[in-house]
């Protein structure tokens, strides 16, 4: 990839860099010129998405990983609300209608689980999010508010969504069609969300830089809409163990409670599933995954 026509002066060197995992969205580079050593990062994405998780991301949220010009408001307003370091959008240029953006490159190992880590890596974690989740919004939809849904409306958008993702991708998983009434009942009940706020749908540990004592950087926020912050702690359920969400949860608490899961748990937990957020789980396994945020009585705790 030629990437010269974003910079002033020649490239001394470049490497790709790969997350790890086959049929990731976007295309990233670490490169090098004599005054600065930063990041580049495009969409592979040519066409409408069409893969349960960025088909439901566009269809729920409204984000579209085409729109890479996106990352510039999405990092640099989540890098001054947040303790954890987010590399600032420095440039972008197009080349044949394709987007692409320069970020600052941060120091950092990517931090492979989120178990069997120092405390003060989960509790700067906690308070991160926290500070994050501080930054309240009044809709559904993406950071740049050209996608709203009010919310109010969101538990029925949500079941509407539901529906197509399921018609469109599980139409011959009988076990994910015939879960989505008693879900789509629950969500019925379920309470109307107070606020929302940045959620990354894709929670995950390697979206994460660490130097072996804190967080030293998210640095993959392809992902990141405006929705109930509760779809954070849902994702992170899946992703820590006992001891991590105890940390965790010290680390939050620093700066906000958590929220009370109990009613939308296992609807937001469906919905995962049918974003595929850590792949192809049997759906009882799934639902019936540990729970590691719960109220008891207004007081917090972690592991039911």
């Amino acid at each position: 990839m030629d990437l010269e026509f974003l910079f002033n002066e020649p490239i001394k060197e470049m490497q790709e860099l790969s997350p790890g995992y086959d049929d990731h969205a976007s295309d990233v580079w670490l490169v090098k010129t004599k005054k600065q050593e930063v990041v580049v990062r495009s969409s592979r994405m040519t066409e409408e998405p069409n893969n349960d998780f960025w088909w439901g991301c566009k269809k729920i949220f409204g984000i579209d990983p085409k729109q890479v010009y996106e990352l510039e408001r999405v990092n640099n307003t989540i890098s001054e609300i947040t303790t954890l370091p987010i590399p600032k959008v420095i440039n972008k240029g197009k080349r044949n209608s394709k987007e692409f953006v320069i970020v600052e490159r941060l120091n950092g190992n990517t931090l492979e689980s989120f178990k069997n880590q120092p405390s003060t890596v989960l509790q700067s974690l906690g308070e991160g999010l926290a500070r994050i989740h501080n930054h309240k919004k009044n809709y559904v939809g993406n950071p740049s508010g050209t996608f709203k849904i009010s919310l109010e409306e969101f538990n029925q958008h949500l079941k509407d969504t539901m529906t197509e993702l399921v018609a469109r991708f599980y139409n011959k998983e009988n076990e994910i069609q015939e879960k989505l009434v008693e879900i789509k009942m629950l969500l019925d009940k379920a309470p109307t969300p107070k606020s929302s706020t940045f959620v990354l749908v894709d929670m995950d540990p390697t979206q994460f830089l660490y130097d072996g004592k804190v967080i030293s950087g998210l640095v993959d926020t392809e992902a990141y809409v405006i929705a109930p912050r509760e779809f954070d702690f849902i994702g992170l359920e899946y992703v820590l163990d006992e001891k991590s969400a105890l940390d965790f949860k010290i680390g939050y608490e620093k700066f906000m409670e958590l929220p009370d899961l109990t009613k939308v748990r296992e609807p937001y937990r469906y919905l995962y599933r049918l974003l595929s957020v850590q792949g192809d789980m049997d759906i009882d396994e799934w639902l019936g995954y540990k729970k590691l945020f719960y109220i008891v009585n207004q007081t917090s705790a972690v592991v039911e």
